[in-house]
């Protein structure tokens, strides 16, 4: 059963979760999706540079303990290579990190979204991806990473223009509503960055 959980979990931290996330955000912000872009692409390129040209030769579980009869998940294929930063982790915490500047409010969704990194961190270890080392790597490259592309759209992208989403808001005309209605009043506040 938790080889299951864990092999299904685990996917939720591939970068292209990204592209789900990017076009929600960018119908309420521009701000938002744009935070989104810079998010992915500064956590991607640190990975990749680290994984592929820093700790090209980092070991994974299966190269580590290749003298060692270990048991693997079915169905989950074994990497032996480029092992630091985990990938995977990095991209479950440059999410949560980012969904949590935007809801700053929202205790209970910013706890489950930390649950889900925390668990995508540890599927990595589970399946054999990654040491523990890797993993806490990765969780503070995305948390950087948020940071960083947060500090990029606060300074370059603050202008009234990228306070608009996609989603226009349509204007109704008094005359065309219909006789004794009461419009609902509600008032919106303005985003505001949570740090």
């Amino acid at each position: 059963m938790a080889d299951l959980f864990f092999s299904i979990i685990t996917h939720i931290g591939d970068g292209l979760i990204f592209l789900a996330v990017f076009p929600i955000l960018l119908t309420y912000r521009l701000a938002h999706g744009l935070l989104c872009v810079f998010n992915a692409a500064i956590h991607m390129v640190l990975s990749v540079v680290l994984k592929r040209l820093v700790f090209v030769h980092s070991p994974r579980p299966a190269e580590f303990f290749k003298d060692i009869d270990i048991v693997q998940v079915a169905g989950v294929p074994m990497y032996h290579w480029h092992s630091f930063p985990s990938g995977h982790t990095a991209t479950a915490f440059a999410l949560t990190t980012m969904l949590a500047m935007l809801y700053p409010k929202r205790h209970r969704l910013q706890l489950g979204f930390l649950l889900a990194a925390v668990l995508i961190g540890f599927s990595r270890v589970y399946l054999m991806q990654h040491f523990i080392a890797d993993v806490l790597a990765g969780s503070v490259l995305g948390v950087s990473s948020a940071f960083a592309a947060r500090a990029i759209v606060r300074i370059y992208f603050k202008g009234k223009p990228y306070k608009k989403g996609l989603l226009r808001k349509k204007k109704v005309a008094l005359s065309e509503l219909k006789p004794g209605y009461q419009p609902l009043r509600i008032r919106i506040k303005p985003w505001k960055w949570p740090f």
